[in-house]
């Protein structure tokens, strides 16, 4: 595996080495579970621009590192919000800012919680609605999986590999000003994410038996599941099912999972296996079995989709159930929309649930958030709302959810005899999944007494006739629990609810008037006394229109419930119960009623103005300090006019300015404005007249190889806020900010991150820029003679020559490259024609690298070199530098008057850096900046340098800035401690050298130490291939495998590849650990196998706080060449430590070593001397040994103790 010859950034290799440790989203079940802690591979998502996002903890603290296909830094925002990681490249900020692309197709969090990262998944599956009478387009790189006619859209999978030419399809190649208008014809593009599945005593507490002795059972009315699937074969389902189709690609509609056999059940089962006894709501009802969820109960939103236009278009079913869902929205989305479409087109009744992530308000799911869905949370036997039963109000507008709820907690229901859950016929779940299908059956039951109502008519029965449970608000509970009884009997039912969204400017009366309609199915007229149950909320918020209201046999009749606006606070939900009772005060019906009022909003005007007061074009990031919301991104061409509520705001612009002042440059301006205090209509103006450079100025000879721009915006310790913007370094030859004033309302932040390298190629007086998968010119200086071309270096002799060519659309560079290849020339130098410079591999593939070195040079420089035609230039190349700069600058409070950066050499640390690699090569040398004030980390820096090499880099030094080394080369990564520096300090670093075998940090972004919290133990994946540096380290090569055993005495507790959790008990107790590492790698000869056995004790440890358990672990260190052999008589030193922090540790008492020169067929005892804090051994090989075996041992005084085996631990010569 070989690195491209451009040093510049991460590169190709950067995602496989880029470690994660993070934790796994659990699936969800019927109800949410407790997860352990876990630690994962690294993991990169493929964005649909193309770009790549590889995601890491470092010391606890997320980064994201974003590259171009071929592994450059890639122009990108970096945003951190809430527990969520958004990543959104320049050329996709227009699209989202116009509302074309949804905004979850950059949450990398959410994309990783879905599995759609590279590693699980070949594409990201997308939702593309068209755009009203424009005709599919097919996209390249995209493949349509189903049509989604409900809609107006189709269910595609932009492939990763593909993914360039996806966004170029979908974009058409057009500029950011026509993101409204794209020529694909497409309106919107969504995410197609995922949703996940959310007897007789349960059935008795709704009323079905006293439904079912009237003769009504639901029969001849059809009922459509969309779960799992089903067992067919359950003796509860006998000449129950329809019809059944799975809609998860690969799979058949067998319920592997359980959850939509019980769902299954509970609508409609027999009760056969139980005589009858466990009966579902509705036993007569039929069957329609769709299969939306895999095995695992995750299933994609197109799955979902296909299946209700099935369940509703070609089954006709009058009820459909749907006990699943995915996150919170505000009913927008394309599975709410589409249940609002079918609902009106096929006048089925969607029955969903509301989700299991109560008991916090607004995590109503969708599509239970939709309009027209009957939406059901949990009670139990008593009917107490559950703990897990998802609340109101649903986001966005406060809207009336759920509508009522069912039971759902311990519900008896039939089991697959392929679920791992239980066993027998039966098992009891809880959840809203099990309360769903309560109310899908007694629809079925109310549809069988009333065939001729449509969907709204039976929603809004089974609400309005309730038992109510009024010591919850309507936006807990609903009306109240499901009653079927009730439903079925009565003759008189109200609208469901009436729910009115207030939005400024607020009417001229201050009244909003939403009507309640009253239906009689009865044959005599009915009047009612009308009475609002007014609960906690404030006195006279809501009125009637009457008191009274009579309606006629066979008929309706409305009265209007009025909110006083003035009565309501702004942005808040008020619910409450209007009830109809007879003369003789029963009551007959009831109706949840609520009101929100959106709060006073201001004109806020966006004006940009450049350096000479013309109109500027940009992104602007706007973000309410107040409160925890995402920002919100807009594309500003001069001004814009947006409506905001009144609050304090941090809005900055990112926009493009001239450069150094040469025309065809390029800079990038930030123009902040960290405090914008909003309480009535104003003007925010971005003015780059007061722009001032941002950039490092370093003692010794640089150029840029990574910029980026961090702001942190806080309110007190509340709605924190990141803003990481990564440069396309490249592309900019200078970046820009405006001075600002100090905040005065929470914390505000702004820094730069540099890495800044020595030069790779001067050409004359000018830096060139190398181009991507150029092959590298051999070190040093020299004279050359120049040859100027034009565009075609095939009409010159340019043998042994620089050739200087301009780059032209009718001759393409890699076609130049090729000529001036052919004609022996020693360097191809191309003149950029337009803005920045030139990189004409970026986008193309390792495999379509020139032949010969390529670099190139600006417009305005190729302008000055033309005008001085030198035929001498001198060539100084730096294939791999002897030098580099890691640079960070934090500025409080404010962006200062001078916001550059120009330390001397006493101002930064020194870290000579020594690559011992056992093979020639290349190697990455990473580096995260970790600042002490913030709890995250953005990306790493990465250079590419030589294996078996030196060189030095320098680092700013400060107490609040600790860097995280790491180096890799292909196969094997290595990383250190996180460190701060002293100002004028040199350290010596050396990577790969020594005895590689497992080793831990207690600091760490590759794993993390094996741990206890409480009675739980944990062991993450184990670093196998640690140097001497000291540092751990992983092979990231699927024939290196890391396998660990975990034992209390001699008992095995647990074993496995990854993460181990274990359970164990409280008292004092021995362990061991034991780990068995394995790599059959080519050009690898050194420690192929190692065995380590930890052996410890442990007893219960605090259950708030994970902590380090006292495993001993042993460092070696050895003299050996590049080729990782020692002298057959040096010296080796052995030296055993704790891990700081680990508990029940005691002091390093003694220590053992044995060498094997035969690969472990005999052993010879090794005499060991105390040397400083470790011992001394000689080795005595003998001429016929190639590798030395060691088998050391080690213990404390407290009885831990550790012995490790390393074959071939090093060669000897």
């Amino acid at each position: 595996m070989s690195f491209p010859s451009c040093r510049r950034g991460l590169i190709a290799l950067g995602a496989a080495v880029l470690a994660l440790t993070a934790a796994v989203v659990p699936p969800a079940g019927a109800a949410p579970a407790a997860a352990p802690i876990s630690s994962t591979p690294p993991r990169t998502v493929t964005l649909i621009t193309g770009d790549k996002v590889t995601v890491t903890t470092v010391s606890g603290r997320p980064t994201a590192t974003v590259r171009k296909p071929n592994g450059t830094p890639a122009g990108a925002h970096i945003m951190a919000v809430g527990n969520d990681l958004y990543v959104y490249p320049d050329a996709a900020l227009p699209y989202v800012a116009s509302g074309v692309l949804d905004e979850r197709l950059f949450n990398v969090t959410e994309l990783l919680a879905y599995g759609y990262d590279d590693a699980r998944s070949d594409g990201t599956p997308l939702i593309v609605s068209y755009a009203a009478g424009r005709k599919q387009v097919p996209l390249a790189g995209a493949r349509q999986t189903r049509a989604l006619t409900s809609i107006k859209g189709a269910a595609v999978t932009a492939d990763h590999d593909e993914a360039a030419a996806f966004w170029t399809s979908f974009t058409g190649g057009s500029s950011a000003a026509a993101a409204r208008a794209l020529p694909s014809g497409i309106a919107k593009v969504w995410l197609d994410g995922k949703a996940k599945a959310t007897l007789a005593d349960t059935t008795a507490q709704i009323g079905a038996p006293q439904v079912w002795q009237g003769g009504n059972t639901g029969a001849g009315v059809d009922v459509a599941v969309l779960d799992t699937g089903i067992d067919a074969a359950h003796p509860d389902f006998g000449g129950r099912i329809v019809a059944a189709q799975s809609f998860v690609p690969g799979a058949d509609v067998t319920d592997r999972n359980g959850h939509g056999t019980h769902v299954a059940s509970t609508i409609a089962g027999t009760g056969a296996a139980s005589d009858g006894s466990e009966r579902g709501v509705a036993p007569g009802a039929g069957l329609h079995v769709g299969k939306v969820l895999d095995d695992d109960g995750n299933g994609q939103d197109s799955w979902i989709l296909a299946g209700m236009e099935w369940a509703a278009r070609d089954q006709h079913a009058k009820v459909i159930s749907m006990s699943l869902g995915s996150g919170p929205t505000d009913g927008t989305d394309p599975m709410s929309q589409a249940v609002n479409a079918l609902s009106a087109e096929t006048g089925a009744l969607f029955v969903i649930a509301a989700g299991n992530s109560g008991p916090d308000p607004f995590s109503v799911s969708s599509p239970g958030a939709a309009d027209a869905a009957l939406t059901v949370g949990a009670v139990d036997g008593k009917d107490r709302l559950a703990s897990f039963s998802s609340r109101g109000p649903r986001v966005g507008d406060s809207g009336l959810k759920p509508d009522l709820t069912a039971p759902g907690v311990d519900v008896l229901a039939a089991r697959s005899q392929y679920s791992p859950e239980g066993e027998g016929a039966y098992v009891a779940l809880s959840g809203t999944s099990m309360a769903t299908p309560h109310v899908a059956g007694a629809a079925a039951l109310l549809a069988h007494e009333h065939p001729d109502w449509t969907g709204q008519q039976l929603k809004d029965a089974l609400v309005s006739t309730t038992k109510t449970t009024l010591q919850y608000s309507q936006f807990a509970a609903g009306t109240g629990r499901l009653d079927a009884a009730a439903a079925v009997r009565s003759t008189l039912y109200s609208s469901g609810s009436a729910f009115a969204a207030v939005k400024w400017p607020y009417p001229a009366s201050g009244l909003a008037q939403r009507d309640v309609t009253y239906t009689n199915n009865g044959a005599e007229p009915v009047t009612l006394n009308l009475a609002l149950k007014n609960q906690g909320i404030p006195a006279g918020l809501f009125t009637l229109t009457a008191p009274q209201v009579t309606v006629p046999a066979h008929g309706t009749a409305t009265v209007g419930v009025v909110s006083h606006l003035d009565l309501a606070a702004d942005d808040a939900g008020y619910s409450s119960m209007l009830t109809a009772t007879d003369a003789g005060g029963a009551v007959l019906a009831h109706t949840a009623i609520g009101v929100s009022k959106q709060s006073r909003r201001v004109k806020l005007s966006l004006s940009a103005k450049d350096q000479h007061g013309a109109p500027l074009s940009g992104v602007v990031v706007l973000k309410d300090i107040k409160r925890d919301v995402v920002p919100q991104v807009y594309m500003v061409d001069g001004s814009l006019d947006i409506t905001v509520r009144p609050s304090t705001y941090a809005a900055w612009m990112y926009a493009d300015v001239r450069g150094l002042d040469a025309p065809h440059s390029l800079g990038r301006a930030v123009i902040s404005q960290p405090e914008v205090d909003v309480q009535q209509d104003q003007t925010v103006t971005f003015d780059a007249a007061g722009l001032r450079k941002v950039a490092a100025v370093t003692p010794r000879p640089s150029e840029n190889t990574y910029v980026r721009v961090d702001q942190y915006r806080s309110y007190g310790d509340l709605h924190r806020f990141v803003d990481t913007y990564q440069l396309e370094w490249w592309l900019y030859d200078s970046l820009w900010a405006t001075p600002t004033r100090k905040v005065t309302q929470g914390s505000y932040t702004f820094a730069t991150r540099w890495r800044q390298e020595q030069p790779a190629l001067t050409v004359g007086s000018f830096n060139t820029f190398v181009q991507s998968w150029s092959p590298k010119l051999p070190a040093g200086t020299g004279l050359s003679r120049v040859v100027y071309v034009g565009t075609d270096p095939a009409r010159y002799d340019v043998r042994g020559k620089i050739a200087v060519a301009q780059r032209s659309d009718a001759a393409p560079p890699t076609q130049q490259a090729a000529a001036a290849a052919k004609g022996g020339a020693k360097l191809l130098l191309l003149l950029n024609d337009g803005y920045g410079p030139l990189d004409a591999w970026a986008d193309l593939p390792q495999e379509e690298a020139p032949a010969l070195p390529v670099a190139s040079l600006t417009t305005d420089q190729g302008k000055q070199l033309l005008a001085q035609r030198p035929k001498l230039l001198t060539l100084v190349s730096h294939p791999y530098p002897d030098y580099l700069y890691d640079l960070v600058q934090h500025h409080d409070g404010a962006v200062p008057a001078d916001p550059g950066y120009r330390p001397t050499a006493r101002d930064l640390a020194r870290i000579d850096e020594v690559f011992r690699d056992t093979r020639p090569g290349e190697a990455l040398d990473i580096r995260f900046d970790l600042s002490t004030d913030f709890s995250w980390a953005v990306s790493a820096a990465a250079s590419t340098v030589e294996a078996q090499g030196d060189h030095t880099v320098y680092v700013t030094a400060s107490p609040k800035v600790k860097w995280l080394s790491q180096a890799a080369v292909p196969d094997l990564i290595q990383q250190g401690s996180s460190l701060s520096y002293r100002p004028g300090s040199v350290t010596e670093e050396t990577w790969f050298g020594g005895v590689q075998r497992p080793r831990l940090l207690s600091d760490s972004a590759l794993s993390t130490p094996p741990s206890r919290v409480g009675d739980i133990m944990s062991v993450f994946s184990l670093p196998g291939f640690a140097d001497s540096g000291p540092h751990q380290g992983f092979v990231y090569d699927v024939g290196a495998p890391v396998r660990s055993a975990f034992y209390q005495g001699d008992t095995l507790l647990g074993e496995g590849a990854d993460m181990l959790s274990i359970e164990v008990a409280p008292e004092r107790l021995p362990y061991r650990l034991v780990v068995d590492t394995q790599r059959d790698l080519p050009n690898r000869p050194y420690s192929p196998r190692t065995h380590t056995e930890w052996a410890f004790t442990s007893g219960q440890v605090d259950f708030a706080q994970l902590k380090t358990l006292p495993l001993l672990q042993l460092d070696y260190s050895i003299a050996t060449d590049l080729s990782g052999r020692a002298k057959r008589h040096s010296d080796l030193t052995v030296t055993a430590s704790h891990l700081p922090g680990a508990v029940d540790t005691g002091k390093v008492s003694a220590a053992t070593a044995e060498f094997s020169y035969d690969d472990g067929v005999t052993w010879r005892p090794a005499k060991l001397q105390r040397h400083g804090a470790g011992w001394r051994a000689k080795l005595d090989a003998p001429l016929s040994a190639d590798y030395v075996a060691l088998r050391v041992t080690a213990r404390d005084d407290a009885g831990n103790g550790v012995s490790q085996i390393v074959q071939r631990a090093f060669g000897v010569r």
